[in-house]
């Protein structure tokens, strides 16, 4: 009786001996699994080039249908991809580049989170609310805080590229609208000369929206100043291409 009693415990012992082996090479599996997909994650979202699109109601995309879906910085997202590149919205409505502005987007929650936002790319299209008698000072003071608005994002950690997007123009066809909020295309025009000279003492690519929507009131909503639906697809297909020619 005592030496069947010990080859059962012998055995049941080599059993659980064995059992214990697969559990922890069952754990270990499951361990290695886990690290090597946290590592695909990571090294995935690593490769994600973070677009900023920084500006005021064009960029965020007032006058454009279903808005959400048709906004630019959607459009450019769908054009760009989700796998190589990641878009955020940074626009504000009535947004000036000026401090002095009415609203200036140095003072908005989205300046904050795009200086957060840790982008290697900003994209800089403001100026249209700065076109505004109560907003325009001279070409002096605007040249000033453009300037030290493209040090702010350059001097970021990520050093991002930053790309100057000149204001689009304003239409007849919304002149009486256009007078009311007091924007003036004289003034735009000026603004378009600064961020193009900008543009080219700093070695900045400069997208000239004004020259690429000029003529074409079509791509407009009624208001003469907001782009529409085509008019922002105009705007995504010239920032894509001018990201990817980078």
């Amino acid at each position: 009786m005592i030496i069947i009693t010990v080859g059962q415990n012998y055995k049941g012992e080599k059993m659980d001996k064995d059992k214990r082996k697969k559990r922890v090479q069952a754990l270990l599996m499951v361990a290695v699994v886990l690290v090597f997909w946290n590592i695909m994650q990571m090294s995935g979202s690593k490769k994600q080039t973070k677009v900023a699109c920084v500006g005021d109601s064009i960029t965020y995309g007032t006058g454009v249908e279903e808005r959400k879906d048709n906004c630019y910085p959607v459009q450019l997202q769908k054009l760009l991809g989700t796998k190589e590149y990641r878009v955020g919205n940074f626009g504000v409505n009535g947004a000036t580049l000026q401090k002095s502005g009415d609203q200036s987007f140095w003072k908005e929650e989205k300046y904050e989170l795009s200086l957060s936002y840790d982008a290697k790319i900003v994209i800089l299209f403001l100026g249209t609310n700065d076109s505004k008698e109560i907003n325009w000072k001279d070409e002096a003071a605007f040249r000033k805080d453009y300037e030290e608005m493209i040090k702010t994002y350059q001097e970021l950690e990520t050093k991002p590229q930053v790309i100057l997007v000149t204001p689009p123009p304003v239409f007849s066809a919304s002149e009486e609208m256009s007078t009311n909020m007091l924007m003036h295309i004289d003034i735009l025009e000026k603004e378009r000369q600064i961020i193009q000279d900008i543009g080219k003492e700093k070695k900045l690519s400069v997208i000239d929206m004004y020259g690429i929507m000029q003529g074409h009131p079509e791509w407009f909503d009624p208001d003469g100043i907001h782009p529409n639906k085509d008019g922002a697809t105009q705007i995504a297909e010239s920032v894509a291409k001018a990201i990817q020619n980078k």
